[in-house]
């Protein structure tokens, strides 16, 4: 059978196709072809093929190259057209046959003259459909006969047949959007804000204030009308932190109608990194603030890191930070690398926010980088090179539980503060120059107690200088006495009261030594505690002091000079030259009894920064240096060693009538 002329093919017709006679004898029935997809036409439903459906041979000038399109409501045909429409199957069937028994395996597959598929299909806005009218409604092609009728027909006239256009001769107007989007030109979309703008803006006058320029948070930069240096103004209504009690590290703010006024902060920004002493101690500032912040019902929600000034008075914050009242909702807020987790999740407010909040800013503070976006790890915190550093970021950063209280921050800075000093020590007596002195009465020692442990230890240095008198044997027995029993004394507590019973204990040592015989002995002792000094005296042996650049005399002379000098009937320079200064009043060996005020002590312990230096010398010293000589030896020459040795050399150099002791002691650091 051949294919009617007017019966649809499609694009590539396909050759002939092999006869029954020709079939293997035992072929079975073929399977169900696969439909012959050509864009954009729907896929026709085809029949069952048998061999003696299959054409004998294929006409060579088939008119019907064409593609089809149904883009409009199907139509109904009549039972007139229902044979056409048979024998379009039946065509279609024919060529899905040929392509079957060639997948069979034929020693000839069947070659399709013209490719079946095009490279590019062109499509028209307008449908293309053949004049034929065994095809004059495509969807009769597409549906089983026995279900034809059931549809009412469509008597719309079809378009007429349009033949395809070549890939060359394609309208070019259906591609130019995609091209456009193939080289990404595509038209900039402007996007208008969905929220309108609240509160003042810069530039505004608000209370008599020139907005300037918007820091952020509520926060303008702005000058009062007609004059006045710039100044920070907070714009939002009722801040909590207005409440807040006076602080020396809060800014001083006034209320101008409806803004808050901060006074101008005269200082420089924190200039980074810090060295660790340094920030150890403006951190423990802000702990203090943070503590006084929790005993008044808040906590620190938000700081900011530029606020911070250092000025003549120490470090002060330029704008208060955000606080919260504890246990109420917090609203949640975000400053990359300080914002506690906690409040990023708007838990209730909690004083250990501010710990996380301090611990990012001495994390910056000490490298100089802000903290990691993934936080704390024991690697970043290793690499801080400061020792107990690392331990203090690690609990100020930890998760809530585990986190530092501010009680427990201060704690812990208190404890690392607390390292022992470290002093230096020099002493010598020498036995002067008078031949009718024999023997040396003046006596010096010393006692160093150090134990070394966490939270700094124990140190405890007792120092003292003793001046022997009575001549022969007595003296220097009596002042030996005194050193010994001052040295060696278990008394622990470190009050002047106790110092008072070093000296009568040495008093009694005295005593005991002389065995009745007349004598005595002065003594200046000291004893250092840390970094504080207490200081006994009986006699006519000094102490001074030398700190900030100035040298002070601590003990008061016990002698008749001195009561001379108190009463007015002397002055100080003729004290120092005339022949009765070496005459005491108070001695240790004279009394039996204790009495109140007799030995003097200072009221206060004496704070020793570092640098300071302590000497204690005898009136063999004293008597023949003059002060600012002695002044200038003392702050000037930088080894301890040094400064006995010349005083001594200089009491020598000035006849040197009675013995020469002098000790220095020197905080270091």
């Amino acid at each position: 059978m051949t294919q009617p002329d007017d019966a649809p093919q499609d694009l590539a017709a396909p050759e002939p196709a092999p006869t029954p006679e020709t079939l293997p004898t035992e072929t079975q029935p073929p399977e169900a072809p696969q439909a012959l997809t050509l864009p954009p036409r729907p896929t026709l439903p085809e029949p069952e093929k048998t061999p003696e459906l299959l054409p004998a041979e294929q006409p060579e000038d088939s008119p019907l190259d064409v593609d089809y399109v149904f883009p409009t409501a199907p139509e109904v045909v009549g039972t007139a057209e229902a044979a056409d429409v048979e024998e379009l199957n039946s065509s279609e069937a024919e060529a899905s046959a040929v392509d079957s028994d060639a997948s069979a395996g034929l020693e000839s597959p069947v070659v399709l003259a013209v490719p079946a598929v095009l490279d590019t299909p062109a499509i028209s806005e307008t449908p293309a459909l053949p004049e034929s009218p065994a095809t004059s409604n495509p969807v009769a092609a597409i549906l089983p006969v026995d279900s034809r009728t059931d549809i009412p027909r469509d008597e719309t006239p079809l378009a007429p047949v349009v033949p395809p256009l070549t890939p060359e001769a394609s309208p070019t107007q259906a591609s130019t959007d995609s091209s456009s989007f193939a080289t990404g030109e595509l038209e900039e979309e402007t996007y208008a804000p969905t929220v309108a703008v609240q509160g003042p803006q810069a530039g505004q006058v608000v209370s008599g204030y020139q907005l300037n320029q918007d820091l952020g948070r509520g926060w303008f930069s702005a000058n009062a009308l007609g004059a006045g240096p710039s100044v920070d103004v907070y714009v939002r209504p009722a801040p909590l932190w207005a409440g807040l009690r006076p602080h020396r590290l809060l800014p001083k703010l006034t209320s101008a109608g409806d803004l808050w006024v901060v006074a101008p902060t005269e200082g420089t920004p924190l200039t980074l990194p810090l060295g660790a002493e340094t920030a150890r101690a403006h951190l423990t500032d802000l702990a203090r603030l943070l503590f006084a912040l929790e005993k008044q019902g808040y906590a620190v929600t938000d700081l900011d890191p530029a606020s911070l000034h250092l000025t003549r008075e120490g470090l002060k914050l330029r704008t208060p930070p955000q606080v919260a009242r504890l246990g109420e909702a917090v609203q949640p807020t975000l400053r990359d690398s300080f914002t506690p987790p906690e409040v990023q999740e708007g838990q209730p407010a909690q004083a250990k926010s501010g710990v996380y909040l301090l611990g990012a800013l001495f994390f910056q503070w000490l490298t100089g980088q802000p903290l990691p976006a993934e936080g704390p790890s024991s690697i970043v915190l290793a690499g801080i090179n400061a020792s107990g550093v690392p331990q203090l970021l690690n609990g100020m950063l930890a998760p809530l539980p585990q986190r530092l209280t501010p009680a427990e921050l201060l704690a812990t800075l208190k404890t690392a503060a607390t390292k022992l000093p470290v002093y230096q020590l020099a002493g010598a007596t020498d036995i002067g120059l008078n031949p009718e002195r024999p023997i040396n009465e003046d006596s010096y020692g010393f006692v160093w107690r150090q134990i070394g442990e966490h939270g700094g230890g124990e140190l405890v240095l007792r120092a003292v200088v003793s001046d022997g008198m009575g001549g022969m044997a007595a003296g220097e027995v009596a002042s030996q006495a005194a050193i010994r029993a001052f040295l060696t004394s278990e008394t622990t507590s470190f009050e002047a009261s106790s110092l008072e019973t070093l000296v009568w204990e040495a008093n009694a040592a005295v005593l005991t030594d002389m065995q009745g015989r007349d004598g005595g002995c002065t003594i200046t002792g000291v004893e250092i505690r840390g970094t504080q000094l207490h200081m006994a005296h009986v006699g006519d042996t000094r102490a001074y002091v030398a700190q900030n650049g100035a040298v002070q005399q601590l003990s008061k002379d016990h002698s008749y000079v001195a009561a001379m000098v108190a009463s007015g009937q002397m002055t100080a320079d003729e004290a120092q030259v005339s022949p009765e200064r070496n005459k005491v009043l108070r001695s240790l060996g004279s009394l039996r009894a204790a009495q109140d005020n007799y030995v003097q002590v200072l009221p206060e312990p004496l704070e020793l920064p570092v640098g300071s230096r302590v000497l204690l010398i005898s009136d063999g010293v004293w008597g023949e240096v003059l002060p600012p000589v002695l002044h200038d030896i003392l702050l000037h020459e930088p080894s301890l060693q040094r400064i006995v040795d010349r005083l001594i050399e200089l009491s020598l150099e000035s006849g040197a009538p009675d013995n020469a002791t002098a000790l220095v002691i020197e905080r270091q650091r």
